[in-house]
């Protein structure tokens, strides 16, 4: 059977939001489907987006309304009995290169819903997967909708349908690991607490980790190691929650209602291959963990974005399916396992039991505090923003790094009309951009041929930057060659390349921001054909 349909996404949370967007951005068809009725907006797991997972959004254009309707968190403040000893500053703090935000999720999905309406796909709810088939060329999907059993063929299936993930399992695909030994409460509520918006409070107590969060809608989050409680399937009353806060907090904490609550184990596993044949699992589906650093929507949200402008590029004749796939999991496991281990490390130091450990792991904080290392080397680590992919196969040996921040600043830029742009923003369209730097002669009439072609591939973006605003000689311009007026930038004089970048020509900068390759002559074809973007 012909497939029908280019990318199915089961699975409507963040990570299916995010896959679902960046393929439509693609110019994909693709449809989402999810067996909830609808998505609770009061019931709120994850509560932080950090700058890898915002910087995602600002591509897909849904960054700014995340940003006005959450709270940067400034400090995150430990406690050990009644004493404070430590807290980091992140959000205004240079140090920390971060401004993590507090959002509940069902915020960050009804934007992330509205932006996908916008594009002209509607979420499928009470649709539910009931079996695949993977035929090579496409995959047989049978669903249950509301009207019936439907049957489609979908060149790929996308799994963003959580740690049961049924894609995962019609797969074939191991997911290996374990629980947790503890059981934890989580819950949204009426709350007096003398905690500043903007702080996160940890208290490490004997007896279990108290955490505790001021919510954008004035409620409070509480999160609580609630292993000496009751049954670890048994709900819990406020009154039972209150007996805990008061024995491990060290100020009043007054809870007047709860409006929503769940107890759960915590588990840490991560899937064997993100990819069986044409189908391909992100998130949760992926890989779980501790909610130890808030990176659960970090790292499906990018997971998300990363796999769908690939999966774009496959199915658009652009480079080799099976390169283009095997770098997403090249990348993106290995942020995974980095995530699940530091997760996993902070979940041990909230549950050391031993009085030597204890005031070992106190010393720990506080010196971490006094000197700022938390803010150096941790926080950025946790931001997911500057990730490190020279060890994929589709970059070159001038890949793999973020281009601004690592090969030159943002900067404003000047256009041939006059208007002024920045730099970043030239670089978050959904397509591959080649960035052409020029002496002061400008450039000429073989450049020129190089440029329209790859312009013709119609899977790049062209910029040309010069010092000045002699992009090209009039004897060019004579010849008839492309205009290069609408894609022609001046540079700020104090611009320069540095790093890797120093002395390059052209710079081919991916969807995600990252460098796929560079060259310091103007050999368009090599950097473009190792990108998968020209054939030879």
């Amino acid at each position: 059977m012909k497939p029908n349909l280019d990318v199915l996404v089961v699975g409507a949370g963040p990570t299916g939001l995010a896959a679902a967007t960046e393929l439509r951005r693609q110019g994909l068809h693709c449809r989402i489907i999810d067996q909830a009725s609808d998505r609770p907006m009061n019931q709120a797991r994850a509560v932080t987006l950090w700058d890898g997972a915002m910087d995602v959004l600002r591509r897909q254009g849904t960054a700014d309304r995340v940003r006005a309707e959450g709270l940067p968190l400034e400090v995150i403040r430990y406690w050990s009995g009644k004493s404070s000893i430590a807290s980091f500053h992140l959000s205004g703090n240079p140090a920390a290169k971060a401004s993590p935000i507090v959002i509940t999720q069902p915020a960050v999905e009804s934007a992330m819903a509205d932006r996908l309406g916008g594009l002209g796909v509607d979420i499928e709810w009470k649709t539910r997967l009931a079996s695949l088939e993977d035929h090579g060329d496409g995959v047989g999907v049978t669903m249950e909708t509301p009207s019936g059993i439907e049957r489609l063929e979908a060149r790929w299936v996308v799994g963003c349908d959580g740690m049961h993930s049924s894609v995962r399992e019609m797969a074939g695909i191991a997911f290996e690991g374990a629980p947790y030994p503890q059981s934890f409460i989580l819950g949204d509520g009426l709350i007096d607490a003398p905690i500043p918006p903007g702080e996160a409070h940890y208290h490490l107590h004997p007896a279990g980790v108290l955490v505790t969060l001021p919510l954008p809608n004035g409620n409070v989050r509480v999160f609580a190691d609630a292993t000496a409680m009751s049954a670890s399937d048994a709900p819990f009353s406020v009154e039972e929650l209150q007996d805990l806060v008061n024995e491990r907090a060290p100020y009043r904490l007054e809870i007047h209602e709860l409006l929503w609550s769940t107890r759960f184990r915590i588990h840490m596993q991560q899937a064997a291959s993100y990819r069986s044949g044409r189908c391909v699992i992100a998130g949760d589906a992926a890989h779980v963990h501790s909610p130890a650093g808030g990176q659960g929507l970090n790292t499906g949200i990018q997971d998300a974005a990363n796999l769908a402008w690939k999966i774009g590029l496959a199915v658009g004749g652009h480079g080799h399916p099976d390169e283009l796939l095997s770098s997403y999991e090249a990348e993106r496991k290995p942020v995974a396992a980095r995530v699940m281990q530091a997760s996993h490390q902070q979940t041990k130091l909230w549950t050391v039991q031993s009085g030597l450990g204890r005031s070992i792991r106190n010393l720990l904080l506080g010196g971490m505090s006094r000197t700022g290392l938390m803010e150096r080397k941790i926080v950025p680590s946790m931001a997911q923003f500057d990730l490190d992919y020279r060890h994929s196969p589709t970059v070159g040996n001038r890949g793999g790094r973020r281009a601004i921040g690592h090969g030159f600043v943002d900067a404003k830029v000047t256009s041939k009309a006059g208007s002024i742009v920045w730099l970043s923003d030239l670089l978050k369209g959904p397509r591959h951009t080649l960035l052409v730097f020029t002496g002061p002669a400008g450039i000429d009439s073989e450049v020129l041929g190089l440029l329209n072609r790859a312009a013709e591939a119609e899977a790049v973006d062209i910029c040309v930057f010069s010092a000045s605003d002699q992009a090209r000689s009039p004897a060019v311009e004579a010849d008839g060659l492309p205009d290069l007026d609408r894609y022609s930038y001046v540079l700020p004089k104090d611009f320069v390349l540095s790093g890797g970048l120093k002395d390059c020509k052209l710079v081919l900068v991916r969807p995600d921001g990252y460098v796929a390759d560079a060259a310091d002559s103007y050999d368009v074809d090599e950097v473009l054909t190792l990108a998968g973007l020209l054939s030879i």
